[in-house]
């Protein structure tokens, strides 16, 4: 096999790693190995350990590094570090669930642990993440939560890291975490989770904080079935800009107050420049409920923990045919509905500004607050959303309103939020919509039953009913 002169001198170090002065570059074992794909891991360890503290780690452009194995690069400083090859993590889901490393939060685990202080990532010249996700989609058959099934990276322990123009294609489970940091930032994200079968991609945000500060996340594109971004708890003064979402969940807060004794607040958090198509929601504050619960629809028992939500802004968003563009929820994952009144986490300074578009039902926001904590500060301000079927001058089907819901219960001082509350919003009403609003009066308490059609839902298509003519066809 000719090797090229660059290739000449890496065969020379020992693990694939080139290393000189402050510099390690790091070439693929497969390059001596007949194409074989052995794992690389050890030689990102190596090269990490050498220039890891004030120094640069170059992945050499146009290769392909197997990652076989768990991987922890934490504790980095003043480090560059630069993608410029295909980073592809094997489907060995026995050896996964078994060794990937815990992140604490929802007994969650990651692939890779990466953070430092001072520390740069970027991914250049083509370079990209593949997480090999498929493997994931078709063994999860669109269960919750899953323990050992691996987020693809969670950057930890980190203050002032920036990592830019990363593409995360096919994540095992969420494709980003921000675990106990400060001072981050993640810009010019591409996220892509598609199924090739008949299992969706569950658990696949694009983005999630937890018990971390001052972060940024600017100039992303996600496509997936699970939220677009997501805030966990303790997450502060987090600006979220010009990010597009397909076919997902949009702008979550949550869910919050799952532990007991575990507090989760959340505050100064600015949703802004967000564009959401063919979404279930785009715009999603969720809690559970107060009473502890040892299972839930999301895998995890939960419930009772305390805390708060304040001062978020959703602001300039544009929705087309989404299910349901905004919510606010205290019960998001409680099974039997049973509860839904005791969320003892507190909603307050919520403001929806700007928001046009279209809602794929009846529906353009359903807010309910626990009897435990009414909401206070919750505001529309220029919020347009009518029914896609309306806006093609087309009826709405299964039901006699014809006009936008809008479901509003316990909002303090809502004749003044400038919310058109119409309908009173159900404590159990859930993530996933799928109908219209009916209007009768079993729609305000039971929302269980959803699967008479109205609209055209690209996602999850409904048998037509005789003579009944769904939008868009």
């Amino acid at each position: 096999m000719r090797l090229f002169p660059s290739l000449a001198l890496a065969s020379l170090a020992a693990g694939f790693v080139v290393h000189e002065r402050d510099t390690c570059i790091i070439f693929p074992e497969s390059l001596t190995h007949d194409g074989e794909a052995v794992d690389d891991a050890p030689s990102i360890h190596e090269a990490f350990e050498r220039c890891g503290k004030n120094g640069k780690v170059i992945f050499e452009k146009g290769h392909v590094f197997n990652v076989n194995s768990v991987m922890n690069t934490t504790g980095l400083e003043n480090c560059d570090v630069s993608l410029r090859g295909e980073l592809r993590f094997s489907t060995d889901v026995d050896y996964w669930l078994a060794n990937s490393y815990s992140v604490v939060f929802q007994k969650q685990s990651t692939a890779w642990l990466f953070g430092g202080e001072n520390v740069t990532f970027r991914a250049e010249e083509g370079g990209w993440y593949n997480g090999n996700g498929q493997t994931w989609y078709t063994q999860n058959r669109n269960q919750s939560n899953q323990p050992g099934r691996p987020i693809s990276i969670t950057f930890y322990d980190s203050k002032n890291l920036h990592v830019d123009g990363l593409s995360i294609i096919q994540p095992q489970f969420w494709a980003t975490f921000v675990w106990a940091s400060q001072n981050v930032s993640l810009t010019n994200f591409y996220v892509n989770a598609t199924s090739d079968d008949e299992w969706g991609t569950v658990n696949t945000d694009g983005y999630d904080s937890w018990n971390s500060r001052d972060l940024l996340v600017e100039n992303w594109v996600v496509q997936n079935q699970d939220d677009c971004i997501a805030v966990k708890g303790n997450t502060t003064n987090l600006l979220v800009r010009n990010v597009t979402c397909h076919w997902n969940f949009g702008m979550a807060i949550g869910s919050v107050g799952q532990y007991e004794d575990m507090p989760d607040y959340v505050e100064d958090i600015t949703f802004e420049d967000v564009r959401c198509y063919n979404c279930m929601e785009a715009a999603l504050i969720k809690t559970w409920q107060g009473i502890p619960e040892g299972h839930s629809s999301n895998g995890n028992g939960g419930g009772g923990g305390s805390g708060y939500v304040k001062n978020v802004q959703f602001r300039n968003f544009e929705v087309e045919n989404t299910a349901l563009p905004i919510q606010i929820s205290q019960c998001i994952y409680t099974e039997n509905g049973q509860n839904c009144n005791t969320s003892k986490m507190a909603i307050s300074d919520i403001t929806y500004s700007n928001i046009k578009g279209t809602s794929r039902y009846n529906i353009g926001s359903s807010i309910y607050c626990s009897d435990v904590h009414p909401c206070p500060g919750i505001k529309f301000e220029n919020v347009e959303l009518d029914s896609v079927n309306s806006t093609l001058d087309l009826p709405l089907y299964g039901t006699t309103l014809q006009d936008e819901v809008f479901q509003c219960t316990n909002i303090i001082d809502q004749e003044q939020s400038g919310i058109p509350c119409n309908r009173k919003a159900p404590s159990n009403y859930g993530q996933a919509v799928f109908t219209n609003v009916k209007d009768d009066s079993s729609a305000t308490e039971d929302t269980e039953d959803r699967t008479e059609e109205s609209t055209r839902d690209p996602q999850v298509r409904p048998k037509k009913k005789p003579q009944e003519k769904l939008a868009w066809e």
